[in-house]
């Protein structure tokens, strides 16, 4: 008989390159995810003197990775039992945090306030869409559930739904698996593509996802809430590419340079520039020419309207005569499906991701469409487009009016009301016992 769980217990984790977005309790859907976090890790400095260890070969454990909780002293091993059986919670408290290679790095808010000298470097955790460490990956996990989401590891009643990029290989959602029930300790665990639940935060089942994401942009046909695999076009023109061209036009700017001295103007204004919201895509020429002033460091600078929109511009038509725009990879999806199939794909669009919430984008980009796709005369053939349509998220869900860029984030809520408590969908800690990190390919939603 499966065992049920309770939806305050249940935990939705969305890892993004830039940012991962968890919550705990999906009894109310119309919330707001409650977690908000960088993905990105600081590898500490290593402090041999510092290490909550009581032997030499505890710290060659430490440094090659094992858990100390893993391969106890034999001495101390009969006594850590005893505790467990007896159910000491302070015994528990202190496995949980000392268990797992988090000790070493660093997350969050944490990273951003950390001592000069006590991180050795940073790492972005997923980079274009993929998984760089899964060393880290793990530690980050264990940071979200037990730091962020107050979930203890040796006693975990939450479900977890994962909402991962379309394009991982099986190996990555094999790892994914084996961290959460061998390192997180889940119950059940379900396993789902961004693009389907964004599809199922709009109620749509069918349409065309466009997710404007940090290192990638990536474009997924879905038909009948199945996910075309031959048809998801990628490109590398993003919000990592947005903040990079707007650095370079701002160092052309000689009276701003001359504002900043001889150190030149830093990434991280143009970073706070871009996610200050002033960055819009004018429409007509004849638009908003007015300068736009932003504060930083305790100096306003003064930065060109033509700048703002040029370099927020390069999502939907690249200037670098390299790259493919965003309306080409929409096409190159489209053209894949079948003949039929492909005007239902136009009137249904989602934007989504971080990166799509610069003003004008989705207006821009319709423009765009309706040059490249509609016919040019009043003669339609049954299978050829007649509009252009984008999907926004339902009225009724009041509490995320305004931010259809986090749709996906909605959409796996809704499935994990639906699915972590079915046993046709998740995978329960009893199968993976009997198959392995493998039984991530047979069940999905």
């Amino acid at each position: 008989m499966a065992i049920s769980y309770r939806e305050e217990n249940f935990v939705v984790i969305e890892l993004g390159s830039h940012t991962t977005r968890a919550t705990i309790d999906t009894t109310d859907i119309n919330r707001l995810p409650t977690v908000a976090i960088r993905t990105r890790a600081g590898v500490l400095k290593q402090d041999i003197s510092a290490l909550p260890v009581s032997s030499d070969s505890e710290i060659v454990e430490k440094q090659n990775g094992i858990h100390a909780n893993d391969m106890p002293d034999k001495d101390e091993a009969p006594e850590a039992s005893v505790k467990a059986e007896e159910g000491d919670e302070e015994y528990m408290d202190a496995n949980d945090e000392q268990e797992g290679s988090e000790l070493n790095y660093v997350f969050g808010s944490a990273l951003d306030t950390a001592e000069e000298g006590t991180v050795t470097q940073t790492v972005d955790i997923i980079c274009g869409g993929f998984v760089s460490d899964w060393d880290v990956m793990s530690a980050f996990l264990r940071h979200i559930i037990t730091k962020e989401l107050g979930v203890r590891i040796s006693s975990n009643f939450s479900p977890i739904l994962f909402s991962v990029p379309p394009l991982w290989p099986k190996t990555d959602l094999e790892s994914l698996t084996q961290i959460a029930f061998e390192e997180l300790n889940a119950p059940s665990i379900l396993i789902v593509e961004q693009p389907l639940l964004a599809m199922y935060g709009n109620n749509a089942a069918t349409g065309l996802v466009v997710d404007f994401g940090h290192s990638a942009t990536t474009v997924t046909a879905i038909l009948d809430s199945a996910i075309q695999w031959s048809c998801i076009a990628q490109s590398e023109v993003a919000g990592a590419a947005v903040t990079e061209r707007l650095h370079q036009l701002l160092q052309e700017d000689r009276a701003l340079c001359a504002e900043f001295g001889d150190d030149g103007i830093p990434v991280e204004f143009a970073v706070a520039l871009k996610e200050s919201g002033l960055c819009k895509i004018q429409l007509l020429p004849e638009g908003d020419d007015s300068d736009s002033e932003l504060a930083f460091q305790g100096k306003k600078h003064k930065v060109k309207a033509d700048v703002l929109d040029r370099a927020a511009r390069i999502l939907i038509t690249p200037d670098d005569g390299k790259s493919v725009g965003v309306a080409s990879l929409m096409k190159q999806a489209v053209l894949g499906c079948e003949t039929e199939k492909r005007a239902a794909l136009w009137e249904s669009i989602h934007i989504v991701g971080g990166s799509s919430r610069f003003v004008g984008l989705k207006d821009c980009l319709q423009t765009e469409l309706e040059k490249s796709v509609l016919p040019s005369s009043n003669i339609y053939a049954n299978s050829q487009t007649r509009e252009i349509k984008f999907g926004t998220l339902p009225d009724y869900f009041s509490g995320w009016r305004g931010r259809g860029y986090l749709a996906g984030f909605l959409g796996a809520c809704i499935v994990a009301k639906l699915a972590l408590n079915d046993s046709k969908h998740n995978i329960s800690r009893s199968e993976y016992n009997d198959s392995g990190p493998s039984v991530v390919h047979m069940k999905t939603f």
